[in-house]
């Protein structure tokens, strides 16, 4: 088989799989039986696709998310957390192969940045926190999670991290006095708070203006721009 062949047949691969993994994540908002059980099914098929083709991460990843899937169908419901987590971080691999033959892989200045940054991930939703941090965690940083203001407090200052990556919207979390503790707390550092939002900019301006974070990411960017820009900000503070 030609390397065209190769590559043609990998691209047609990771486009139906970030389709399925999408319609699966949508799925699981509500999980069912039946679509814990067809959701399954996708990712066996995923895994052994990838496993022809090479790719050991994702055949791996689509293949713990088959397992949790399964369980969930036969009314294991605390296998939802565990398959989402999976088809977050299958998401996010098939994310970065498709774009990674048009980036140079990362240099020592960038692991350096990520071992000198400590990351606070705040989701109302803790699946959501958790998957997050999974991606962050693949890129060596270290992170800690809260769903509650009393929780993230309480890893402000027990872990003081220097990056705050916190969602915009969430009805039971003033995003705005999560803001003020951290910034209080890191008074005798540099701190960063980065906020993320399923809505445009356009949508969080109001929020935005009143705390002026360093910066700001759709999530509908993806996991790998959210990645891109807390890299950016911890080789700034090191520099």
């Amino acid at each position: 088989m030609s390397r065209q062949v190769d590559e043609s047949t990998l691209a047609s691969f990771v486009e139906t799989a970030r389709k399925k993994v999408a319609d699966g994540t949508a799925a699981m908002r509500k999980p069912t039986a039946e679509g814990a059980m067809h959701l399954a099914t996708d990712l066996h098929t995923i895994a052994g696709e990838a496993a022809m083709l090479d790719k050991p991460d994702l055949s791996s990843a689509a293949a713990e998310g088959e397992e949790a899937a399964r369980l969930l169908a036969t009314g294991q419901s605390k296998a939802v957390v565990p398959c989402v987590r999976s088809l977050r971080r299958l998401g996010y691999l098939l994310q970065q192969e498709s774009t990674t033959r048009a980036q140079p892989p990362p240099g020592p200045k960038q692991e350096g940045a990520a071992a000198l940054c400590r990351l606070l991930v705040v989701d109302d939703s803790p699946v959501a926190a958790l998957a997050l941090a999974d991606v962050f965690e693949m890129h060596e940083f270290a992170v800690r999670t809260a769903s509650t203001l009393d929780q993230a407090t309480e890893q402000i200052a027990s872990f003081s991290p220097t990056v705050l990556v916190s969602d915009v919207h969430m009805p039971n979390l003033d995003i705005a006095e999560l803001c003020r503790r951290f910034r209080k707390t890191g008074a005798t550092r540099e701190s960063y708070v980065i906020l993320v939002s399923a809505r445009t900019e356009a949508e969080v301006r109001d929020c935005l203006a009143e705390i002026k974070p360093n910066a700001f990411v759709s999530k509908l960017s993806g996991a790998a721009e959210v990645v891109a820009c807390v890299r950016t900000i911890c080789r700034e503070s090191i520099q």
